[in-house]
């Protein structure tokens, strides 16, 4: 049987609740800002989905292979399919992130497609 709580009266538990849920939501929103790297003050990050032409599921080739081919570190996320991976490029500008995509396009040996990551991130409400 519930509590009876005359109403315009919070219980003790809804009191104490909001100074945590204040704080998870803080930290939930500082979790999904991507930092500059150490050192790099203008350094942006760009996420990638990759498809290769040749199926494999080792991350650090792949991204090795990505780091070679775009001139920038590559970083690998996940892995999707045996075909399609997300990958992260870090880049010193925004302009510098479009030539390395431009690269990994032009390689269709490796690549055989290369698109922005348009998934959704987990929302923070």
């Amino acid at each position: 049987m519930p509590l009876f709580v005359p109403r315009g009266t919070r219980p003790a538990r809804a009191l104490l609740a909001a100074p945590l849920a204040a704080a998870a939501a803080a930290g939930a929103l500082s979790a999904c800002a991507a930092p500059a790297p150490a050192g790099e003050p203008g350094a942006v990050e760009v996420r990638l989905m990759v498809k290769l032409v040749r199926p494999m599921q080792d991350g650090s080739v792949i991204a090795a292979d990505a780091s070679r081919v775009a001139g920038v570190p590559a970083h690998y996320r996940s892995m999707v399919s045996a075909s399609w991976h997300a990958l992260s490029l870090r880049c010193a500008d925004v302009s510098a992130c479009d030539r390395a995509i431009d690269r990994l396009r032009q390689e269709k040996t490796t690549f055989e497609a290369v698109e922005l990551d348009g998934r959704k991130r987990g929302a923070v409400m």
